[in-house]
């Protein structure tokens, strides 16, 4: 597998991926950096623990659902969200009370959710790796850092989390799966409203497993990435056309096939 470094980050082809056909008649064709290569792996760096965790809260109190959850069995995704505290408006300056808060409810939420896919009590020494892991992984740096990467615009819109646990019987493994809309040129964003501003190209980043005793959050992160051309006026609506893949890739295990 070839390397190629540039100054934020560093990318591997895989030759084994197997890559959709994009760019057909009619279509904005992909970006010149990546039509060659629009799957691959992304090695970059996640940002020191107090600036992401204070990037986690401030997704994780917005107005907007940006966190979602998918388990074995689930007809749909779920959204991780609070059962209480800040919104939006009443964050402030993220100071370290809020912060705790945010981490608390999303871990209330998720043992919730991991109860209903996997009909029992996670173990605590799970949970507490799960949820240190996710927050470090929820962030859009990754995703700019991929963008200014690839010679694309240092912008990553819509960004929306989703964290996907599979196992038989008890949670044995875990990715992050970053989505986001990118951009070439200025003219190739539409969309009024920050929040509803998108491009042809939407992008899916995937962690390590979240659960995995060699993955460091600290020190070097690659992720699988997938650019693809898309019509679609929010990355939820993506993700969701993605649900018969990340399925399959439930029962599985193979993440290859996204």
């Amino acid at each position: 597998m070839a390397f190629a470094e540039y100054s934020t980050g560093t990318v591997a082809v895989d030759p084994g991926m197997p890559v959709k056909q994009v760019g057909a008649a009619g279509k904005e064709p992909l970006p010149a950096s990546l039509s060659k290569s629009p799957r691959g792996r992304f090695g970059g760096a996640l940002p020191r623990i107090e600036e992401g965790r204070r990037d986690f809260a401030r997704i994780f109190f917005a107005d907007q659902r940006k966190i979602f959850f998918l388990g074995p069995n689930m007809p749909s995704m779920m959204p991780l969200q609070p059962t209480g505290g800040p919104s939006s408006a009443h964050i402030g300056d993220l100071n370290e009370q809020v912060v705790d808060k945010a981490e608390s409810l999303f871990r209330e939420s998720l043992v919730k959710h991991l109860e209903q896919a996997f009909s029992g009590v996670p173990k605590q020494e799970l949970v507490d790796t799960l949820v240190q892991r996710s927050v470090a992984a929820m962030t859009v740096n990754v995703g700019i850092d991929f963008a200014t990467t690839m010679h694309l615009m240092p912008t990553f819109l819509q960004p929306l989390f989703l964290i996907v646990v599979r196992g038989d019987g008890s949670p044995n493994e875990a990715r992050a799966a970053t989505y986001g809309f990118v951009a070439e040129m200025p003219t190739q964003i539409v969309g009024d409203r920050p929040e509803s501003k998108r491009t042809p190209f939407c992008v899916r980043l995937l962690s390590p497993d979240l659960l995995s005793a060699a993955v460091d959050t600290a020190k070097n992160w690659e992720v699988e990435y997938s650019l693809r051309e898309i019509r679609s006026a929010t990355t939820r609506q993506v993700v969701e056309s993605d649900m018969e893949a990340l399925r399959k890739s439930l029962s599985s295990g193979r993440w290859d096939d996204l």
